[in-house]
């Protein structure tokens, strides 16, 4: 997830770069929800499961809208939470799939859990929430507090 714009770029890229890089550390070592591979000399790479779901979120003058995609999961695989200033998904991901041949059976599962804490860009009234899951997408609607609505002023331009 992007940072704030609040930072100047040339703070918020390195700081962006150092949160990725330690996600792919942590990533590769986490216990419990890899599937293994084996890597250079004989060492244990981990590859994730299901890191959790992409996002988009959108801020118009009355609302924010946050739409995630959770392709496979049912309503009851995941929570959605609203504060004034964040929205956090958690969810849990199982995945199984059998195959059978002449002479064999083969069946895989994967397990996956995820949390995403998304900072919201103003202040929203979190009682007012409404979230819809359809096709594999949640979409949350979050109507802006009257504080936190823009207000907008022309502002005239002048050419030397």
């Amino acid at each position: 997830m992007p940072m704030l714009p609040v930072l100047p770029e040339d703070v918020r890229r390195p700081l962006e770069q150092l949160r990725e890089r330690l996600h792919a550390a942590l990533d590769r070592w986490r216990p419990g929800r890899h599937r293994e591979e084996e890597g250079p000399e004989g060492w244990s790479l981990a590859r994730p499961v299901f890191s959790g779901p992409a996002l988009d979120v959108e801020e118009t003058d009355d609302e924010v809208i946050v739409r995630a995609e959770l392709p496979g999961l049912r309503p009851d695989d995941f929570t959605v939470e609203a504060t004034a200033d964040r929205l956090v998904l958690r969810g849990e991901k199982s995945e199984e799939r059998a195959e059978h041949g002449w002479g064999f059976h083969r069946m895989e599962r994967r397990y996956g859990s995820f949390v995403r804490t998304i900072a919201l860009p103003c202040e929203v009234d979190p009682d007012k929430a409404k979230a819809r899951y359809r096709d594999g997408v949640l979409r949350v609607t979050l109507p802006k507090t009257e504080a936190s609505k823009a207000r907008q002023v022309r502002v005239e331009v002048r050419s030397p």
